[in-house]
């Protein structure tokens, strides 16, 4: 079977070894590993070093990789990135107007919004099954957030028309759904899919199904037999992960104060980079017991995690969050590290079922403050549920486990078109 993946935003084979893999690399090796063929179908400008791809080498492992150009844009919210995505969309067009094979399904990252939608009309056209692959819920994350006010929350999605009726034809035409979760799938299904298109057009409501969004396969073995130090004599905590507005540290910051005055050692790591950076150092500017690490490979995250007690997740309550199960949770996961989270809805029930680590209500930093000294005085629970998290990641989350059911996926909508 042909399988074209059309991803933007992430890593190539050609970008070479030293990024880690994302969806695209990882699907594509999944295939190729059962005797598929593949093509990736990305974009010369790389949105995660805001730089041109230049050279670019077919059939690395037996993957064909096609970049497709656009003009590119500095700032990640910007009305530059907004013009290069439908730059992009219109080129991707025209290259797939041009070609004369067609594969026997595709499978599109969402968003971009533009790009899933020529996909869409494409494969609808060319009766080609195909999956969307939603990663954000576009563009419902603009006015999605935190105590906005009501008036401004109706102006955006105002704004954003276009955009919502790009996502009634992508959610009412496409035969699949999926997401790291199936209630993200669910979510753009149920508030986008036009139920009258979709009879008169496809003959059928589009199906969902979960594909969570997983680490390559390591070569390190984490070794929870290690023997860490006392967190009464000091707690260790890490964050891995860019550095966006969508994390409330302030919490995190009025929390460490507390514990730091009733003179409880606990010390933060803060692993990565991004666009919030120097906001997130001014938070912690005058709390001496937070460290800035600047982006870190995975060997040294692995490095670093086993001196580490527990991991934080201090995300925001939104639904592009609530209803997700973001990476970094099965990273943590990964890394046999228990959660520390406010996060409610899915991740919260995760967190909860599996013991796999702590919720704590949202922007109550005392109330974190009195989990963390249960914590401290309690070095058994966290052995417990940093067990528990490593063997819910092997059972449910590791990478053959997820892209073998994923392909076996693929495998059926493809025999069944």
């Amino acid at each position: 079977m042909l399988v074209w993946i059309l991803q933007t935003g992430e890593p190539l084979n050609c970008d070479g070894n030293q990024l880690r893999p994302m969806r695209a690399i990882n699907l594509s090796k999944a295939l190729v590993s059962r005797g598929h063929k593949v093509e990736i179908i990305s974009t010369r400008f790389f949105h995660q070093e805001k730089r041109f791809r230049k050279n670019i080498s077919n059939n690395i492992l037996g993957i064909n990789e096609t970049l497709v150009d656009s003009p590119g844009y500095k700032s990640n919210i910007s009305v530059s990135r907004l013009v290069d995505h439908h730059i992009l969309s219109f080129n991707l067009l025209m290259n797939l107007l041009k070609r004369k094979n067609r594969p026997d399904i595709m499978f599109v990252g969402f968003p971009p919004i533009e790009w899933s939608l020529i996909s869409i009309g494409y494969s609808f056209f060319k009766s080609i099954p195909i999956v969307i692959d939603v990663k954000d819920l576009w563009p419902d994350i603009f006015w999605d957030k935190e105590d906005i006010n009501p008036l401004k929350k109706e102006l955006i999605k105002f704004l954003f028309l276009p955009y919502r009726i790009y996502c009634v034809l992508i959610a009412s035409l496409t035969d699949y759904i999926t997401g790291p979760t199936e209630l993200i799938a669910n979510y753009l299904k149920n508030n986008y899919q036009n139920k009258f298109l979709s009879e008169i057009l496809k003959n059928q409501d589009p199906k969902t199904f979960p594909s969570p969004i997983v680490p390559p396969k390591e070569e390190e073995q984490i070794k929870l037999d290690l023997v860490k130090t006392d967190p009464k004599e000091c707690l260790n905590i890490l964050f891995l992960g860019s550095l966006m507005s969508v994390y409330d540290f302030k919490t995190i910051k009025k929390s460490i104060e507390i514990l730091n005055k009733k003179k409880i050692k606990i010390q933060l790591f803060i692993a990565g980079r991004g666009g919030s950076e120097n906001y997130i150092k001014d938070i912690f500017k005058h709390i001496e017991n937070v460290y800035f690490l600047g982006w870190i490979s995975r060997k040294e995250a692995i490095d670093i995690s086993l001196s580490c007690h527990l991991a934080l997740a201090p995300y925001k309550n939104i639904k592009n969050y609530e209803l997700n199960l973001v990476n970094k949770y099965i990273d943590y996961m990964s890394l046999g590290l228990p959660i520390l989270s406010p996060l409610r809805g899915f991740a919260y029930e995760l967190i909860n079922k599996y013991e796999i680590g702590w919720n704590y209500p949202p922007k109550q930093a005392s109330t974190l403050a009195d989990i963390i000294i249960g914590i401290v005085e309690s070095p058994q629970k966290i052995k417990l549920r940093s067990k528990n998290a490593m063997t819910l990641f092997k059972k449910n989350y590791k990478f053959d486990v997820v892209y073998d059911q994923l392909v076996n996926k693929l495998e059926q909508i493809a025999n069944n078109k």
